[in-house]
């Protein structure tokens, strides 16, 4: 009697965990994720989170709207990857560096090493290269005249034999975090759309 018991008391807990992982199965996802960077609490649409943790997070969007583009609901066999990859932006979040302001960082430390000849590009930026045998050799710096506190990025240097599309980085600060910006160099000239949209995106996860 008192192992019959004990059997009938197992099966009762097993049916009451297997009963548990269903409705945890069928209780509906939440549409949204809270990321936490230093002080920060963010809240965003899952939709737009690529990775969190470790003090950061990677969000994903499409320009020029920043819609979400971390879930891949738009991709069907039909898309065209190559357009999808020329408008999605990575957002990169972090607290920001007490050593040094991305505002600063032209100056700082790029200016060193960027040969002496510049060219003007689309959006009202000065371009200059990288010195071959420097850190950021084969690379190229865009930035708003004279010092890039307002916007420098980092591009590749254009090679018509490279396999992958050319893109960009640029480092920016809001509040108390340092943003990381990557995207395609054919939105270069977007520059001031592409900041903007960024932090317009940030600030509505604070609220």
């Amino acid at each position: 009697m008192r192992s019959r018991l004990i059997a009938m008391a197992a099966a009762v807990a097993l049916a009451g965990a297997a009963a548990l992982v269903v409705e945890t199965l069928r209780a509906p996802e939440s549409r949204f994720a809270v990321v936490t960077v230093g002080a920060e609490r963010l809240t965003f649409p899952r939709g737009y989170v690529r990775r969190r943790g470790d003090g950061g997070a990677e969000l994903v969007a499409f320009f020029p709207d920043f819609a979400p583009a971390g879930d891949f609901a738009d991709v069907a066999a039909a898309t065209d990857l190559d357009d999808r990859f020329a408008r999605v932006v990575v957002i990169g979040l972090k607290s920001a560096d007490p050593e040094i302001d991305p505002a600063e960082r032209t100056a700082r430390l790029y200016q060193r090493f960027l040969d002496e000849n510049s060219w003007s590009h689309p959006g009202g930026l000065v371009a200059r290269a990288f010195v071959d045998g420097s850190p950021f050799e084969g690379d190229e710096l865009f930035y708003v005249a004279p010092e890039g506190r307002e916007f420098a990025a980092r591009c590749g240097r254009p090679d018509p034999s490279r396999k992958t599309p050319n893109t960009c980085a640029a480092d920016v600060r809001f509040g108390d975090l340092d943003v990381e910006l990557r995207f395609a160099a054919s939105l270069l000239a977007q520059w001031k759309a592409l900041k903007e949209g960024a932090r317009g995106l940030i600030e509505a996860a604070k609220r």
